[in-house]
Parts: structure tokens; C-alpha cells; sequence
């Protein structure tokens, strides 16, 4: 990879077997718009209205990223969330996928455990499974679901870690009979395999914690049999080094936990790795998050950043950054070799154009999030149309401030 100014977001790049035409990624994004399964409880299946979202967002040589999708039952946790482990669901993405290549973009399956953050009542009544048996603080609480208290997990022993990582085989295999190009194992977010990498959620003694590279092992482990499973150049991983707000994950050792897991993933070869950078409106200044971060960043370095990731990673694997951009500084990471692709979320809620928006330099129109998570009885709105801008075009202003 080149590190000069000249590449930007628009100079094509290979990953895994993708030659992508231009840098500019759609996020995952959990939007809770599946359809409930008839034949499995519990379960959501892709539909229509997806296929129509992912359409939208698809350009020639543009890589698609899908929501998270969970590999098994006992993975799952929300409502409106398509699987990617039963034959019902694998009908459901066969049509999304066919439709995103037919305008020839690359679509990569995100792959999901939620762990201790779900509820026995979404997942058939079994124990949440964790690290260890620390449970979330507060309430879980979603769209159709009464708030109830968090439960303490069960501490996945090593059948319950191998049966995981067949799920996650299972359900890689599945995605590539399905068309997908290729598979982005979900790290991070404070789900399953970031409870294992937390020191603060992690308290085992066994080979799986008590030090970096233990608390990194099912992570490795897993990657490891998925590139076994379907290659290397189709398998890639999501990691949050900086993550806080998600699953009240707090680990110590920031740089060196997540700067051995990216020198390890950097020797499998694997399409690409997806780091989040910290983000700074969450809170209520960029000073305080700032001082929260340095908090556990053993060794004091005054830079809250992705570059010591980069630098242990490599360059000869591709890095996607996502957080927080927008056009202002889509190019930065990438102009000065921290970055390779920029994945975008909130603008391309609101802007399934967001690829030519951001080649003609137009003006982007700002998200809703009241509209980001469902289910809804009016699942479209917010998601595949967007009512306020067509009252607008009509010259219909008041209508147009109440829409969306």
C-alpha cells in the first residue's frame, strides 16, 4: 500500500479477492428490519426491504459490509436481526447478494455473537454465555421487549468455545454458498469475542485469560479455523482497541492487547481488518473522552489513536477505519498511511447516494436517529425512503418538518 497523498478515496485497491474501484465502505450497520421466521422461533430472516437498502448503497467495485448477523440461536439477542445459520435465512440473502453483484458491487457478511449482552428470553430460554460470569450492568431494553434486568452469563467452558467456532465456520460456509464475498468476524462492541479480550470481563485462569495473549487466544483460535474453512483472502476482522460506551467494556493494557491480537492477525493474510476510532461525540467533550482513554493506556503516550494498530498489523494487510467521518476528512487516514478505506455509517443512513455525493462534492443530508434501529410498523421510512425530502421537492415545508 502506498503512503503518499496522491492516493485518495477514489484509487482502486484489492482486498482479499475484490478489486474495489474506490475506498469507501458501507459500515455495518444493525437496523432491525428482517422478517420474523415462521418456521424457526426466535429467528429473523432477510427480506425484501433489505434487499432494496444494500441495493441502494451498492456502486461498481464498492464493498458492502452487512449488519451483524448472528451465527447461531444462542448468538442471537435483538429483535429484526437476519441470521446467517439456517436455510430459511440463507433463501433470504441469496437474492441480496445476486442483486448487489448485478450492479457490480462486493458485499462481505458480518458474523456475530452477542454473548452477555442478549436475554434468555430472545435466545430459547438458554444462559447467556460469556467469558466469565460478570453480567452487564442495568437493563436490557429494546423495541418489543420489556425492560428486565441483565442476567450473569454462564462461563463458556472449552466444548461450549469449540461448539462457537463450529457456528462460525457453519455459518461462513453458508455465507460463501450464498455469493457473499467473503466474511467480517464481529471483535468488538463489547460482544462475545471482546469479553474475552476485556481484562475487566475476562477473570479466567484458564488458557483462554490472565494474560494478553490468553485473552486473545479464542479470537485467534476461531480466525485461525475460519481461514482454514474458506481461505484467508475471504475472511477478515472487526476490532474496537478504543470501545467504552458498548458492553461496558473496560480493559486495561489498551495498546499492548490490541497491538499483539493486530500483529498476530497480520500474519494469516486475510482480506482486510476493520478498526473503530475512538469516538469523541458520545461524550460530553473531546477532553473528557480524551482522559478517559489515556485511563488505560498503560504506557502514559499522550496520542489517543489507530497508529500503533496500523503499525503492528502491517502494511501488506488492508485497514478500513470507520468512525465518525464525513467528506471533511474522509481522505485523512488514507493520505497519511494509517488508512486504507473509510467505512461510513450515519451518512450513508441518509444518503444511499453517499459514493456519488462524495465524487460531485454535493451537500449530504443529516441522519435521523430516531429511525436508525426497528422494528417499525413503517419499516421503510428512514431506511428506503426518506418522506420529508420528497414533501420538500413538492415545496410542501411543513409536511416536509414533520416527516421522517
Amino acid at each position: 500500500m502506498t503512503k503518499t497523498s496522491e492516493v485518495d478515496i477514489w484509487t482502486p485497491i484489492k482486498i482479499g479477492d475484490c478489486q474495489l474501484a474506490h475506498r469507501v465502505v458501507l459500515a455495518p450497520l444493525t437496523r432491525n428490519r428482517a422478517s420474523k421466521s415462521e418456521r424457526y422461533p426466535s429467528t429473523w430472516v432477510p427480506n425484501d426491504l433489505m434487499k432494496e437498502y444494500y441495493v441502494k448503497r451498492a456502486t461498481p467495485g464498492g464493498l458492502l459490509i452487512t449488519e451483524a448477523t448472528p451465527v447461531s440461536l444462542r448468538a442471537s439477542g435483538l429483535f429484526g436481526i437476519p441470521g446467517s445459520f439456517t436455510d430459511e435465512q440463507q433463501a433470504g440473502w441469496r437474492p441480496i447478494v445476486s442483486a448487489v453483484h448485478d450492479k457490480g458491487g462486493y458485499i462481505f457478511n458480518q458474523l456475530w455473537h452477542q454473548g452477555r449482552t442478549t436475554h434468555s428470553a430472545l435466545i430459547g430460554g438458554r444462559q447467556p454465555e460469556s467469558s466469565s460470569d460478570i453480567p452487564m450492568q442495568g437493563t436490557f431494553q429494546w423495541s418489543g421487549f420489556d425492560a428486565r434486568p441483565f442476567e450473569v452469563p454462564k462461563p463458556m467452558t472449552q466444548e461450549d468455545i469449540s461448539n462457537t467456532q463450529n457456528d462460525f465456520v457453519n455459518a461462513a460456509q453458508k455465507a460463501m454458498e450464498v455469493g457473499f464475498d467473503g466474511i467480517e468476524v464481529h471483535a468488538g462492541n463489547g460482544y462475545l469475542f471482546d469479553q474475552f479480550l476485556h481484562s475487566n470481563i475476562n477473570k479466567r485462569t484458564d488458557k483462554y485469560g490472565g494474560s494478553i495473549e490468553k485473552r486473545c487466544r479464542f479470537v485467534l483460535e476461531t480466525v485461525g479455523k475460519l481461514c482454514e474453512a474458506i481461505g484467508p483472502s475471504k475472511v477478515a476482522v472487526r476490532l474496537t482497541p478504543f470501545g467504552m460506551l458498548f458492553g461496558q467494556t473496560f480493559g486495561e493494557n489498551r495498546l499492548e492487547q490490541w497491538s499483539y491480537l493486530c500483529r498476530e492477525l497480520g500474519k494469516f493474510g486475510l482480506a482486510y481488518v476493520h478498526l473503530v476510532e475512538p469516538r469523541f461525540d458520545e461524550l460530553k467533550s473531546a477532553s473528557e473522552k480524551q482522559d478517559a482513554l489515556k485511563d488505560m493506556i498503560s504506557n502514559g503516550q499522550e496520542e489517543v489513536s489507530l497508529k500503533p494498530f496500523r503499525e503492528a498489523l502491517g502494511l501488506s494487510t488492508p485497514l478500513i477505519t470507520a468512525g465518525g467521518f464525513g467528506p471533511e476528512n474522509a481522505n485523512e487516514g488514507i493520505q497519511n498511511g494509517t488508512s486504507d478505506l473509510v467505512a461510513f455509517g450515519r451518512y450513508f443512513v441518509a444518503n444511499p447516494d453517499l459514493v456519488d455525493k462524495l465524487k460531485d462534492k454535493e451537500a449530504l443530508y443529516k441522519w435521523d436517529r430516531s429511525r436508525f434501529y426497528g422494528p417499525f410498523v413503517d419499516n421503510e421510512v428512514g431506511y428506503t425512503v426518506f418522506p420529508s425530502r420528497e414533501f420538500a421537492k413538492k415545496g410542501d415545508i411543513s409536511k416536509a418538518q414533520l416527516a421522517d
